[in-house]
């Protein structure tokens, strides 16, 4: 009976940054239903451009692991509209942005939701819950 190697093989990690945004719809969503899957759908999401999605070895739909000194979440990545600098991808101001964004405001008074670096790594692991972003002990 062999042993399953590929479940300890980690995906390769890449360094991303991250800039957070607002979404229109994602705030509508936000007044009817912060806890449903429709504000979910457009919160746990990290955009990507087609050609970093290539280099990273991603698809449109793939669930990835981001991951900091700040936090981790689980997210879906999806391909952005138009073509994005490399090395950048964004984030809607949600939980899930949050959770990687330092408690340190650097004397600013407001943490820096504009240039956060993470790594980021293709999982099989279920999209984060929000109960768990706003209840992690």
């Amino acid at each position: 009976m062999g042993m399953d190697i590929g479940k300890f093989l980690k995906s390769p990690e890449y360094e991303i940054k991250l800039t957070t945004c607002r979404d229109i719809f994602q705030a509508e969503t936000l007044e009817n239903d912060r806890f449903g899957d429709e504000y979910k759908k457009h919160s746990a999401a990290v955009l990507m451009g087609k050609d970093d999605l290539k280099k990273f070895g991603l698809k449109s739909g793939d669930r990835v692991r981001l991951i900091n000194s700040y936090g981790t979440v689980v997210v879906e990545v999806r391909e952005t509209k138009r073509e994005e600098p490399g090395g950048l991808a964004f984030m809607v101001n949600s939980p899930w942005s949050n959770a990687l964004v330092s408690d340190g405001t650097g004397g600013k008074g407001i943490p820096d939701f504009k240039n956060i670096t993470a790594r980021i790594s293709l999982t099989k692991d279920e999209i984060t819950t929000i109960e768990n972003l706003i209840f992690k002990k």
